[in-house]
């Protein structure tokens, strides 16, 4: 979704582009307005909703001056003017001029509604040193750059380093892609894998989160409320698959609280340099032969022993 605000951004005489500037028109000169209505494109909807994530990690470069907002515009220092000076910003006549109307080839022409007070000429003084980093306009446009990375270039790679790092951080545990998507097996249990990670995968709980009146329960053990954590790890049915590959290796381990913890230990608890590729599938098919198992008793039901 970050790619597209970025073609969008940086893309020209594009027809998509076109079309959903004609349709929800622009709200400045980068980005088009939010979607409000309750009917049109989801997709867009979806993708402009990314727009403030996309903001907090580029930053405008000054060419010509004629797109940089002055004021609303992430362009001269870490944040913008209009949040570095919001007394100035309340003053001024023209909140939406670009840089390329308030440089007059020699400074910068404010329109203030009043004379400063003399407590506020500290405002100024702040505002000068600020602006002093600025030389000149230029004939280029004005530009996007993307943060992440030295080229300035956004790239999907950068994009999903940056999020992964940014979410481990948040939850103080890594996301495990590679057990996830590097091992070879069918794409489909690939994205089943994901799906559980995510905890999205509809389990009974999941289920009533939806507002779906029933009484949970799992169809294995047919003992405690079917949870994604509990059918795929800590059911007394599901353990016994745990256990037989444990002892294969001759594991003593204490089971994760949920799977992502499980995904990013998996490897570890596997004390092998050979027949890596095998050990690292033994998850995904655990879940998956459960996950078959528990729609096979739910909608045929049939059991297997």
């Amino acid at each position: 979704m970050l790619k597209w605000l970025w073609k969008f951004m940086t893309g020209e005489n594009m027809l998509w582009r076109e079309v959903i500037r004609a349709k929800y028109e622009m709200e400045n000169r980068w980005m088009a307005k939010m979607v409000t209505t309750p009917y049109g494109c989801c997709i867009w909807r979806s993708i402009r909703n990314h727009w403030p994530l996309f903001l907090s990690r580029t930053r405008f470069q000054v060419g010509n001056g004629m797109k940089v907002s002055f004021w609303e515009d992430r362009w001269i220092a870490q944040r913008t003017l209009k949040q570095l000076f919001p007394d100035l910003y309340t003053l001024h006549l023209q909140q939406n001029a670009t840089v390329a109307e308030m440089w007059t080839g020699h400074g910068w022409n404010l329109h203030l509604g009043r004379n400063l007070n003399d407590w506020e000429m500290g405002n100024i003084v702040a505002f000068h040193d600020t602006m002093a980093q600025f030389s000149n306009l230029t004939r280029e446009e004005d530009k996007v750059v993307w943060k992440i990375g030295s080229k300035g270039v956004f790239s999907v790679k950068s994009a999903y380093k940056d999020l992964n790092h940014s979410n481990s951080n948040d939850r103080m545990e890594l996301w495990p892609w590679q057990m996830i998507w590097r091992p070879k097996i069918p794409y489909k249990v690939n994205c089943f894998t994901w799906s559980l990670a995510k905890e999205v995968v509809l389990t009974q709980e999941n289920i009533k989160k939806r507002k779906f009146q029933l009484c949970s329960r799992c169809y294995l053990c047919e003992e405690q409320a079917e949870t994604i954590n509990h059918l795929f790890l800590h059911c007394k049915w599901t353990d016994q698959l745990w256990r037989i590959f444990s002892s294969l290796r001759k594991i003593t381990w204490v089971k994760p609280r949920n799977i992502v913890q499980l995904l990013n230990c998996w490897i570890n608890i596997g004390n092998t340099t050979i027949k890596e590729e095998r050990w690292r599938i033994v998850p995904a098919c655990i879940w998956w032969t459960v996950w078959k198992e528990k729609n096979q008793r739910c909608f045929e039901g049939k059991k297997n022993n």
